[in-house]
């Protein structure tokens, strides 16, 4: 089993790569509206081969939303969209990804605008998953550069979250 989408939205399937984590690409992104928590609304992250897209509402300190992520493997992309639900209490975050494979649950802390997800790796490591103020468009522009052979952060190390 791959690390990724197993992790992160089911135990059966693959879903994101983590080492080297967040965006090491030269454009940042337009900064999205922030939640009511300071929680942006949207949150792209990327890696080596793969991009992720989360899309929250907040009431409260309580996170609904979803969850998109796009992985290359074998030159060919696969997508996965899940739920996400959870809660922000201050800097401390717990989300649960949940798809028709399963659900998993991350925990992760908000600096600022940036919030840092905690990734169990299939070798029993937790890594760090940086995800940055985005819109829907960035992460469709960073899909599209995985699709071309292009890759939004060459020097990330692969690890998976599918």
């Amino acid at each position: 089993m791959n690390t990724r989408h197993a992790v992160l939205a089911a135990t059966a399937i693959c879903v994101l790569t983590t080492a080297g984590c967040g965006t090491s690409h030269s454009q940042k992104p337009a900064l999205a509206p922030l939640a009511t928590s300071g929680l942006p609304h949207t949150l792209v992250g990327e890696d080596y081969n793969s991009v992720t897209l989360i899309e929250t509402t907040m009431q409260d300190d309580k996170i609904t939303g979803t969850f998109d992520t796009t992985e290359i493997r074998h030159n060919s992309p696969r997508h996965l969209r899940a739920t996400v639900t959870g809660t922000a209490t201050g800097r401390q975050v717990a989300m649960t990804v949940s798809s028709a494979l399963g659900s998993t649950v991350f925990n992760g802390t908000l600096d600022g605008n940036i919030l840092t997800l905690q990734v169990p790796q299939q070798n029993g490591q937790i890594e760090d998953y940086v995800l940055k103020p985005g819109t829907v468009d960035d992460y469709n522009q960073r899909v599209r550069q995985l699709g071309t052979g292009g890759s939004p952060s060459p020097t990330a190390q692969p690890s998976k979250f599918y």
